[in-house]
């Protein structure tokens, strides 16, 4: 084979790819108007907000799925408190997250909720993200913003200024 036939195939092979892709793009696009096609799993308020002084957040947690649902949450910043800290979710069903912030320096963090499908008759979400780590599989994740503010609701600035 010359050069000029190796190049023809590679810009075939790239043509293909591209169209495909296109494709698949169309395709997702036909089933944008359904929840369940953009996450299987949705979180509000997607925020949480706190004074200074500390305090405590709800979220709601849907699962918009046919399937049963684990879910871990974490944070890494130990002015928060998440409960509960593993939960199973029924398919189309909802549970309740709290966060609590212990009084502490104004800052912004985030909380990781991390999801699996699990089987009907799973009953330990702990066992089921230790298997899934153990085989080495990507668990995907949703973030939530964690913010707090001053004391009367106004957001300052960590810079100190003189008056």
């Amino acid at each position: 084979m010359t050069k000029e036939d190796n190049q023809k195939e590679n810009q075939k092979e790239s043509n293909s790819k591209n169209d495909k892709e296109q494709k698949s793009a169309k395709n997702d696009g036909d089933d944008a108007n359904s929840e369940s096609s953009k996450v299987p799993i949705t979180i509000d308020p997607e925020e949480a907000k706190f004074s200074n002084a500390g305090g405590k957040s709800e979220h709601m947690v849907v699962n918009f799925t046919a399937k049963r649902m684990a879910l871990k949450i974490r944070c890494g910043n130990a002015l928060f408190r998440v409960e509960p800290t593993h939960m199973i979710i029924e398919p189309n069903k909802c549970r309740q997250l709290t966060i609590n912030r212990m009084p502490g320096p104004i800052q912004t963090d985030k909380a990781i909720v991390q999801f699996i499908d699990i089987e009907k008759d799973a009953q330990d979400p702990k066992a089921a993200f230790k298997a899934a780590e153990a085989t080495g599989t990507k668990i995907p994740h949703i973030k939530i913003k964690l913010v707090a503010a001053a004391s009367g609701g106004r957001k300052m600035s960590r810079e100190v200024l003189d008056e």
